[in-house]
């Protein structure tokens, strides 16, 4: 079916994609890309780091000329889409959305800065492009949260083909009508459910294989292969509980990306408020004075939490071993999330002397509020409370660039050594002269490779 109807929402989708280049951005807009590139690369070191990128390499063997981040190993496009991906989104370090329950930082930009390498485009088009994908995540993010996760799917997944395909789009500079077919075309291939979350193996495949579909479809699309005129507002929105009206809003005028919120934490964003609250009742409090740790949450954060962890992959869902961790080693980052750490006595200890339970009144305002109520008892009946609404990098108590910053270096450091200063000048600059392709061959540069860095406990 063609897409004619100015009054679609792929239309209004594929006009703004096709009009917004960056230019067309504010400055902010591309200083929050810009800063969420770095951020996405963070977590993709540590999922290498944490040795997620090997089965996704045995998985799709064939080499080829795109770099797979933090290896010196190359993969075909569609195939280093999938691994960057996945790796990016598999210890939940990127950055993500109270209001979509997504990430659309390991959605979008692996596909546009992968195409962008291969393809020679500029840094000023990438950046452009990870705007536009953002926007179309987010607003189609919200049109359907919380009912698709309701309905058993997964944001990440569902979204990040239409979103990749936005940002395809404008990285092979579509026509308006061509870009609409992109994301028509798209919203039949993204594809997860809410149960594999929990499954560290198959989630963050989900999502790669998402992204890839999204890439497909705007390649499709440029070859002169066509959507469904309504696949939104007859499909794609009636299939994950979605609301048409407002998903095109003011699209172009009002941004989205500085919704997204960052993480100074590692394992599920619903841990972070807990960690946060808990450091700040103990500040300056040995961990051996605790003789018991009570937590309250809203009832979704708990509902996702898995108390007791039985492995590593599920302590990342674990509240109770995220501010165990974090009071025993000062830092809750993704290399704390092994089975080393899991099975420390200290961190065990902790985790048995804490209860983490569901009130319903912290229900109220969600989603633009997630707190945590944190009550420390300690050894001589002293009793240490803290509460906060917002987790740290939340746009209401914002990480600084600074602070992102030195997140990439301490996860980058170990796989680049100096090399990292160099990556993260890179892409701060990559709208002033730095190309995608440039930055590329930089992530495929590792010190000491030897093909795995996890941790065998794990």
């Amino acid at each position: 079916m063609g897409l004619d109807s100015t009054e679609t929402l792929a239309s209004r989708l594929g006009g703004f994609i096709a009009r917004t280049d960056y230019d067309a951005l504010p400055a902010h807009v591309a200083d929050a890309v810009k800063l969420r590139m770095l951020d996405l690369l963070a977590a993709s070191c540590a999922g290498v780091l944490a040795g997620n990128h090997d089965g996704p390499l045995r998985l799709l063997p064939d080499p080829g000329a795109c770099a797979i981040w933090g290896t010196p190993l190359g993969r075909s496009l569609r195939d280093a889409v999938i691994i960057n991906s996945a790796v990016s989104h598999s210890t939940y370090f990127e950055d993500g959305s109270r209001y979509t329950g997504g990430h659309p930082s390991s959605a979008v930009i692996p596909a546009a800065l992968t195409l962008a390498a291969a393809r020679g485009a500029s840094g000023r088009m990438v950046v452009a492009a990870i705007a536009n994908g953002y926007e179309v995540f987010l607003r189609l993010g919200r049109a359907i949260y919380p009912a698709t996760v309701r309905r058993g799917f997964q944001s990440t997944a569902i979204l990040a083909a239409p979103a990749t395909a936005a940002a395809v789009a404008t990285l092979l500079d579509l026509s308006a009508q061509q870009s609409a077919h992109a994301v028509a075309i798209a919203c039949s291939h993204g594809a997860g459910l809410k149960a594999a979350l929990k499954s560290a193996d198959s989630q963050p495949l989900q999502v790669g294989r998402s992204s890839e579909g999204g890439l497909l479809a705007a390649l499709y699309a440029a070859q002169g292969a066509t959507g469904a005129a309504d696949i939104f507002e007859t499909g794609f929105l009636p299939a994950f509980g979605g609301e048409t009206a407002a998903a095109a809003q003011g699209l172009g005028d009002r941004w989205s990306i500085d919704e997204t919120y960052l993480k100074a934490h590692g394992g599920c964003r619903g841990n972070h408020a807990p960690i946060d609250a808990a450091a700040a009742a103990m500040r300056g409090v040995d961990p051996s004075r605790v003789a018991r740790i009570d937590v309250k949450v809203d009832t979704v954060t708990r509902a996702a939490a898995i108390e007791p962890p039985r492995d590593a992959d599920q302590a990342q869902f674990s509240i109770a071993f995220s501010i165990a961790v974090m009071l025993v080693t000062g830092d809750a980052t993704p290399v704390r999330y092994t089975g080393t750490m899991l099975a420390d006595e200290r961190v065990r200890r902790l985790m048995a002397l804490t209860t983490v339970a569901a009130d319903p009144a912290l229900d109220v305002g969600y989603p633009e509020r997630r707190p945590a109520l944190v009550t420390v008892t300690l050894a001589d009946g002293r009793e240490l409370h803290h509460a906060l609404d917002h987790a740290r990098g939340e746009p209401e108590n914002p990480m600084s660039g600074d602070d992102i910053a030195r997140k990439f270096d301490t996860m980058a450091a170990p796989i680049f050594g100096s090399g990292s200063a160099r990556i993260r000048d890179a892409v701060l600059s990559i709208d002033a002269g730095t190309t995608p392709a440039t930055l590329a061959a930089m992530l495929a540069a590792p010190l000491g490779w030897d093909g795995d860095h996890s941790d065998s406990s794990t």
